[in-house]
């Protein structure tokens, strides 16, 4: 069988869209599975770094900052929508799963006039406009939230399966991780990041801190981004004993084993990453995320007393105490960890390629 994927933009979009796949590949030994995404994003590197087929649309979305870039929106999105149509007329896929990300929008409404059968997968807990549209049209909805159901006018074709993550990412034993990374096992970790990128809100709010929680006895492990790597491993030189500095980490897996409790974003592939590790949290959403998706990620984690939310404006008043308060709190830690791990599936990413390859199996439109 033949299957599309849309996705892209950021990791949350592409890295559930990888991880279905690759349980499709094993599920149906001869598929053939192409990616599209949108020109000059991150899919560019992700998608073939994992051995996909990638096609690009030209397409971007809304500009919140500067408007008057938005005036040939229009015109691109149609452009999109016949170029994928195109595409998939030449590919002639059996099913077609978007997983978020404005270029999912042309290439799930394209395939749905051609009649073949759709599925699209939302991991935030608010349903974006993209998905809000395309959730009227498309044979299967699936969702990590329950309340995302609220935002979806119809009900029919929800079915709730957990976020996706990469099969790549393995557990490994604490004392063993950090031993990696030269850290003493009886101090208690923190890792701070910000995505792949950085975050320079939360850099500025942990720098100010750093030289108290180093003197409090915590070993620190800290992904600064490219921008502020320089500046930063420079001026914490001489606490390097303790405190590690990265521009980026590739194993993700080895620093969340080495952790025992995360600071970072409320992007919804760290907060299914996390969640599978069974890590307390504290999560920072992005300022001016998209329909502010990350605020209301991590706002969902707190109504289920499995993470703690503290605004970027809140960063250098509240951040150390709440640090302290949740390190010395076991009780408190034992019920973040429990909870938050319930919201994991080790299995998602095969239940979701489950029910694309039920859509196939439907799809009676071999030709088109």
């Amino acid at each position: 069988m033949k299957y599309i994927f849309a996705g892209g933009g950021t990791g949350g979009h592409i890295f559930p869209a990888i991880a279905i796949a690759d349980e499709l590949r094993k599920l149906d030994k001869n598929a053939e599975i192409l990616f599209i995404g949108a020109k000059g994003r991150i899919e560019e590197k992700i998608v073939p770094a994992n051995n996909y087929e990638l096609k690009t649309l030209d397409i971007k979305g809304i500009d919140r900052k500067v408007f008057y870039k938005n005036f040939f929106l229009p015109v691109k999105l149609i452009k999109a929508v016949i170029d994928s149509g195109k595409i998939i007329k030449d590919f002639k896929p059996d099913t077609v799963i978007g997983t978020g990300g404005f270029v999912c929008g042309p290439v799930v409404y394209a395939a749905g006039k051609a009649g073949i059968p759709t599925l699209i997968q939302e991991g935030n807990s608010f349903a974006g406009r993209t998905i809000k549209y395309l959730s009227l049209r498309s044979d299967k909805v699936i969702i990590n939230f329950e309340e995302t159901s609220d935002y979806l006018k119809r009900k029919d074709n929800i079915l709730r399966i957990p976020h996706p993550i990469r099969s790549s990412l393995k557990k490994s034993e604490r004392d063993q991780a950090l031993k990696e990374f030269e850290l003493d096992a009886d101090r208690k970790t923190i890792f701070i990041f910000g995505g792949s990128q950085g975050a320079r809100g939360i850099n500025e709010g942990v720098e100010t801190m750093l030289v108290r929680l180093y003197e409090k006895g915590y070993n620190i492990i800290w992904q600064t981004g490219v921008n502020d790597y320089n500046q930063l491993k420079k001026k914490f030189a001489e606490y390097a004993g303790r405190v590690k500095i990265f521009e980026f980490i590739l194993d993700m897996a080895k620093v969340y084993s080495a952790s025992d409790l995360i600071i970072c974003r409320a992007g919804i592939t760290s907060i299914m990453e996390i969640a599978y590790f069974g890590l307390p949290a504290i999560f920072i959403p992005l300022p001016g995320s998209a329909e502010d998706h990350q605020y209301r990620n991590a706002e969902s984690l707190v109504k289920r007393n499995s993470a703690v939310l503290i605004k970027q404006d809140e960063i250098k008043t509240k951040l150390y105490d709440k640090i302290i308060e949740l390190t010395e709190n076991d009780i408190l830690i034992k019920e973040l960890r429990k909870n938050i791990s319930e919201l994991s599936d080790a299995d998602a990413a095969k239940r979701i390629a489950v029910e694309v390859i039920k859509l196939t199996g439907n799809n009676e439109r071999k030709n088109i």
